[in-house]
Parts: structure tokens; sequence; C-alpha cells
């Protein structure tokens, strides 16, 4: 399965084995409890439906590494998250997500360099965190 990012007119390919880290934290259920002045609790539920979390990462471990982009791609993705408010499709282990970069949990968009060069090559590999916020 293809893991890709699209604004409709660009579409980046990401790596397929990019790990979704709260794929089982989040529920849709939204619950609010208020003290009464009589001394019982006024109890509001609802569902959410929009909104959940969808963060996914790559990573290191000695000297196995996953999750990584050139870094010419990682400056699509930079160009990418750098629109405000624009909505995306994710398209991650066959199911389409309707996203937006989760901006409010900085940085949206973050990478480390697999090897630290002091002169960096577009074909250099840097290893991905991106946050999105489902939207529909």
């Amino acid at each position: 399965m293809t893991t890709t990012l699209s604004d409709g007119t660009t579409t980046v390919t990401l790596p397929d084995d990019l790990m979704r880290t709260d794929e089982h934290s989040y529920s849709p259920v939204r619950q609010a409890v208020s003290q009464t002045l009589s001394g019982g609790i006024w109890v509001d539920v609802s569902v959410a439906l929009a909104g959940e979390p969808i963060t996914l990462v790559g990573g290191i471990s000695g000297d196995v590494y996953w999750g990584d982009v050139s870094r010419e791609t990682y400056v699509q993705l930079r160009t990418l998250a750098d629109v405000p408010a624009q909505e995306y499709t994710l398209t991650f282990r066959g199911q389409a997500f309707a996203v937006v970069f989760r901006h409010e949990d900085p940085p949206a968009l973050d990478g480390t360099d697999l090897i630290d060069y002091d002169m960096p090559d577009p074909t250099d590999r840097i290893i991905l965190k991106l946050k999105f916020t489902r939207i529909a």
C-alpha cells in the first residue's frame, strides 16, 4: 500500500514504514462534568465528528532506520505544511483521511538528519515526524 499526501494538485509519496503513534489513544467521546448548586452533577456527553490526531513518525534504532525521505522530498513536505489551513488527503495503510497539519502542536512537520553533513545534498536522508488533525 502506498502512503501519500495530496492537496489535489501535488501528491507527495511518503514512506510506507512510518509508524502511527497515536492510533490507539484516541476516543471520539467527549464529556464534561459540572457540579450543580444542589450538590449533584451535570454530565454532558457527545461524540466528536472530527479532530482525531494522526501522528506519523520514523525512527532510528542502532543501524536500523525507518520512515526516511530524501531532503528533496522533505522540502516538498515543508512547502505543503507552510500553507495555512490547507486541507489534504492522507492515504495511509489503504485508508484515506481528510487532514490538516496540526500547527497548534508544533512542530507540525519535523525531521532529523540521518547523517549530519556540513554540505547537505538533496539526496541525503531525513527521518520524518508528521502531525495531522483529521477534519472529516
